[in-house]
């Protein structure tokens, strides 16, 4: 039977069980079931500011049936790390159980008293700092059972909670730049005073950049996207995020030179590289901020540039800022 099929079904048997029966069901009681209503959202998506407190999402168990409940039903409850498992598989997808103390249960049990044909509530409580970034997690809760021994409805016995945070605003503290080194780079291109050497883009002046090669060549060609740059910072480093400045002066005639997607990579020797990301950058003011998904401990890192703003085969910025 349907999942919806299954909810109509049970919205009757519902109604049904709040009217005086005119005739005997026969074998009423294999009618009665139990399941948990936010299951039938499917994921149950939550984004929270990350900050260090503690959000609450409300959750319950439902009864459904042609008799009345007459007892106070207990139902046990619990986060099942393997159902994550099951609905990857299930659903093509990768998602991860969110780290360990970010996320928990408060109360394993609820109650329905007789009478009713729904539970008191508990909650999933979650601390978005403890995330460790923006990704977004998999937290799921299901039914492991119950007083009575009642069935659960198929398909809705668990509830998948799909939890991420985000910051209103940058927490963290810009890393010095005074010691970083270029590592590697792609290509780059000399505008004089003002630089067009990868090195500018880290040297922590705004009035100076780097600029892909924009030079044609004698065959009329020049590099195209990506373009590259990677960075020794010469100490390991947590990094949550980085912040990119465009090449400064009047936007309508720069401003297409702006990074606009780009791919992250870390490293911690500066020869095995760890995807970090990939970003659509949007620039107010000639300036962006990516957050990471998850925070990265690393020596280097290597920014890539796949498209520019304005779509032209070259790129410029004027700093790469980490923190």
């Amino acid at each position: 039977m349907k999942l919806q099929n299954i909810i109509i079904t049970l919205g009757l048997l519902l109604i049904a069980s709040c009217k005086q029966a005119d005739y005997p069901i026969e074998n009423a009681s294999s009618y009665t079931h139990i399941f948990m209503q936010l299951a039938n959202n499917g994921l149950y998506e939550k984004s929270m500011a990350i900050t260090d407190n503690w959000e609450k999402i409300e959750l319950g168990v439902g009864y459904g049936g042609v008799e009345e409940n007459t007892s106070n039903l207990e139902i046990q409850l619990t986060i099942d790390e393997a159902a994550i498992l099951r609905y990857n598989e299930q659903n093509g997808t990768s998602y991860e159980i969110a780290p360990e103390g970010s996320y928990r249960l408060k109360d394993n049990k609820v109650f329905i008293a007789p009478g009713r044909s729904g539970s008191n509530s508990t909650q999933l409580e979650v601390n978005s700092s403890l995330l460790n970034g923006t990704h977004p997690y998999l937290i799921p809760i299901s039914i492991v059972n119950n007083s009575a021994n009642l069935p659960v409805v198929e398909g809705l016995g668990t509830t998948y909670f799909l939890v991420s945070g985000f910051y209103e605003s940058n927490p963290f503290e810009n890393y010095s730049s005074e010691k970083w080194t270029i590592l590697d780079y792609s290509d780059d291109d000399n505008e004089g005073a003002s630089g067009g050497r990868a090195r500018h883009a880290i040297d922590g002046k705004l009035e100076t950049f780097w600029h892909s090669q924009w030079r044609r060549n004698p065959d009329g060609s020049r590099p195209n996207h990506p373009h590259f740059i990677a960075v020794d910072m010469h100490e390991t480093n947590l990094l949550h995020g980085l912040t990119i400045y465009g090449r400064q002066g009047d936007e309508s005639k720069v401003g297409y030179l702006f990074p606009k997607n780009v791919f992250i990579e870390g490293s911690v020797d500066g020869e095995n590289w760890l995807t970090v990301g990939n970003f659509d950058m949007v620039a107010t003011n000639n300036m962006a901020t990516i957050y990471f998904e998850k925070n990265v401990q690393v020596r280097y890192f290597k920014f890539t540039t796949l498209s520019s703003k304005g779509n032209s085969d070259t790129v410029s910025a004027a700093e790469i800022v980490a923190f």
